[in-house]
């Protein structure tokens, strides 16, 4: 807490801006507001902290603009799901990361702006995107499978950047068919850095200047989509499933350079949450063997008799279990932002446009008073109707955001990790090295677990069959 001097200096400037938002609780703001909570903290510590301490809404300060940090479900589907939610954009996030990204995709787009023209034409919201979501269980059991071969030689595991790369070569063999190079994910990576110090500068935007050559890897980058874009027009296969044949296949018209950045910007989207979700999952399964176990044996058991489909997949329902338990327990991302576009009335008072909106999940994902065992890592919470109980985007569980804005890639990154984990499962343990709390960075809006170390260890008996992925 500021101390009395900084409280009094607050009051004494600012203090008649306070008045109309007296009936919110928060802590007591100073010089620099309440942003002094924030630093050298996570703020999704801090935001669940403010929640079991002031309860579903709390009021901040940003120096002297007045925000909120929501951890009521109601007042986050206002925000998130109601037909106000025009009102709320994304917040400085888009701007942050614009550069790295482009325009012809949906996650940068405003609300009031071409949001809902951009969101149609993801691959997502495609009428045959089930169909092609089940066509790739298949090629992504086999990259999965060719990465743990690679891994299976290393005597020593760095897991966070190791299932990076292991998630990135899997999402391209499901969109473009096959791995790509050391240079496609070299040059992804220095755009993420590059948003990332955007994202986490304390100085304006205009003053963070990108790296070396920033435009150039950024051509680089779009560009091999698009010339991979150009000779798939060209062979026209029938049979290929990955997501930019079968786009070309049911939309020939669809501009070269908006799918190619449909395409790359997909990493972006999900390559570093979902290997991060994998990471926490691994972590949990080694604080509770028997959970782990249990996976292995279901994982067998589906591959014992060939390679993985949508129907097996389908049916792996400890595998779903343990993916939705570490979505809950350790999201990715656990702080979403929205800021008002005009003054909006929001718990009861008036938000200046251009206040700061904090959504972090962490609270409600352990709130006591809605989850039995909130800490304990219980994927058995998840069978016989759990789901049900409390789905994707629900008011207690949210981990890729709620409503219409919510991630355009979910459904996507549940099939890979369901895939992922069965195939890890039924051909390796992974043993760490600890299986205290990892500590936790922050990396292009996402939870960044550190020191999370350890080897595979090949099982008695690995039953995975099928063909490897080609190698670009």
């Amino acid at each position: 807490m500021p101390n009395a001097l900084s409280r009094g200096i607050f009051k004494l400037f600012f203090g008649a801006k306070r008045k109309p938002f007296a009936s919110l609780p928060g802590p007591q703001p100073g010089i620099l507001g309440t942003a002094g909570d924030f630093l050298g903290a996570s703020p999704w510590d801090v935001c669940a902290r403010y929640g079991r301490e002031y309860g579903g809404v709390t009021l901040i300060w940003m120096g002297p603009n007045p925000g909120l940090v929501l951890n009521d479900p109601a007042l986050i589907a206002e925000v998130y799901e109601s037909p106000r939610r025009m009102e709320f954009e994304k917040g400085n996030i888009s701007e942050q990361i614009r550069p790295s990204t482009t325009d012809d995709t949906a996650f940068t787009a405003e609300l009031r702006g071409d949001w809902v023209q951009k969101r149609a034409l993801e691959p997502s919201a495609q009428s045959w995107a089930p169909e092609a979501l089940a066509d790739l269980v298949g090629p992504m059991q086999a990259a999965i499978s060719e990465s743990v071969d690679a891994l299976l030689k290393k005597d020593r595991i760095d897991f966070a950047p190791a299932l990076r790369r292991l998630t990135f070569d899997a999402f391209s063999v499901a969109q473009v068919g096959e791995k790509l190079t050391d240079q496609v994910f070299e040059d992804f990576m220095l755009l993420a850095r590059a948003a990332d110090a955007r994202i986490q500068s304390k100085l304006p935007l205009k003053f963070v200047k990108p790296p070396k050559d920033f435009e150039a890897v950024k051509a680089r980058f779009y560009g091999h989509f698009v010339d991979r874009i150009r000779e798939a027009r060209k062979r026209q296969d029938p049979r290929a499933v990955d997501l930019m044949s079968r786009y070309l296949r049911e939309t020939p018209g669809i501009d070269d350079q908006v799918l190619a950045h449909m395409l790359g910007g997909t990493y972006f989207g999900g390559a570093f949450s979902s290997s991060v979700t994998l990471v926490g999952a691994f972590h949990q399964l080694n604080k509770y063997p028997d959970a782990d176990a249990r996976l292995a044996s279901e994982a067998a058991s589906l591959v014992a008799d060939g390679p993985l489909t949508s129907q097996k997949l389908e049916a792996a329902k400890w595998a779903e279990a343990v993916a939705y338990e570490a979505l809950r327990i350790l999201p990715a991302v656990r702080v979403m932002t929205r800021t008002p576009s005009k003054d909006a009335q929001l718990a009861g008072v008036t938000l200046p446009a251009g206040s700061m909106i904090m959504i972090s999940n962490q609270h409600l994902h352990r709130d006591p008073k809605h989850w039995e065992d909130p800490d304990t890592f219980k994927p058995e919470r998840w069978l016989d109707g759990g789901i049900a109980r409390d789905p994707l985007g629900s008011g207690y569980f949210f981990p890729f955001g709620r409503g219409p804005r919510a991630c355009v890639g979910a459904d996507f990154a549940m099939v890979f990790l369901k895939t992922a984990l069965a195939t890890i499962a039924s051909r390796v343990k992974v043993q760490l090295d600890s299986t205290e709390p990892f500590e936790e960075g922050f990396f292009f809006g996402v939870v960044l677990p550190k020191g999370v170390t350890g080897k595979l260890v090949e099982r008695a008996a690995p039953a995975l069959q099928g063909v490897r992925a080609r190698s670009a």
